[in-house]
């Protein structure tokens, strides 16, 4: 009994001290992280498309000089910096065509500890651009903001937060997994289709915006602050209408969460003029 209570021992020893080894080593990878801050700057003239594609990361796009790009990036990693290679060798930038992409698609993951992982690098990015370039902002964990941007808009992420605000005069896709979506439209409305999953949509649109929306989800409610004509559809959870017209589609899809339009105001869409009458036909004179 004493030898088996021995090996019970030290073999409890060997697990403590390997618990306190692989402890150590992680605090030690969290304290060796750094942040690099990395400045970027394009001529426009040549871009009509900029496409942002991350790993672990929030993308911030904000409508600035109509002639310039530029880039702000804030990168926290374990990794040595490679100072001759681009951006460091954390992230990628480069025209191809007339799109600028930046960004990374594949990322190396550190196992920390059991069933801990940790991204090796975090890069979150904030640009300026023109007014009216296409946009199309993609990352895995990380949140979307876009201010001004009157292009056409494409955000996606899994884990994260969609936040657009737009004059509204391009069409906007969003999509979430787990974060809610808001969505702004200040002048006008060209279309949106917005989806998630785990979270909400509110949305705002101008008084004046004309769209036949179409709204589904499982659980939780719709709400809108305009003279919707519903339509329902027997055995399921989405209803249908339009507004204004209908001119535009508005499409949104969540499962659990709300689903509320607000109107934003300015001035209503005006009627069309009643047509002219015609002039009446002369009567022919008797002979």
């Amino acid at each position: 009994m004493n030898g088996f209570r021995v090996h019970m021992n030290s073999r409890r020893h060997t697990i403590y001290s390997l618990a306190a080894i692989l402890l150590a080593s992680s605090c030690g990878s969290e304290m060796e992280r750094r942040t690099v801050r990395i400045e970027r700057q394009w001529p426009a003239q040549s871009v009509r498309r900029i496409e942002v594609r991350e790993i672990d990361g929030a993308i911030t796009v904000d409508a600035g000089s109509p002639n310039e790009i530029t880039l702000n990036a804030i990168v926290r990693s374990r990794n040595r910096a490679r100072p001759q290679a681009d951006n460091q060798g954390f992230f990628q930038s480069q025209m191809e065509g007339d799109t600028l992409v930046i960004g990374r698609r594949r990322e190396h993951t550190t196992v920390l500890f059991p069933f801990w992982g940790g991204s090796d690098t975090r890069v979150d990015y904030a640009l300026h651009v023109p007014a009216n370039v296409v946009v199309d902002l993609h990352t895995v964990t990380g949140r979307i903001t876009t201010h001004g941007v009157a292009g056409e808009t494409r955000a996606t992420t899994v884990n994260g937060v969609v936040d657009i605000e737009t004059p509204g005069s391009s069409e906007v896709e969003a999509k979430a997994v787990n974060g809610r979506i808001e969505a702004r439209f200040l002048k006008e409305f060209h279309g949106a289709v917005l989806k998630t999953v785990n979270g909400g949509v509110n949305l705002v649109l101008p008084a004046s915006a004309s769209f036949a929306g179409d709204f589904s989800q499982v659980n939780g409610d719709v709400e809108a602050a305009f003279p919707l004509n519903i339509h329902s559809h027997p055995g399921s959870r989405r209803v249908s209408g339009e507004v204004n017209g209908g001119r535009y589609l508005l499409r949104i899809t969540t499962v659990n969460g709300d689903i509320r339009i607000e109107n934003g105001g300015g001035p209503l869409p005006v009627p069309p003029p009643p047509p002219v009458p015609s002039a009446p036909s002369a009567v022919p004179a008797p002979p």
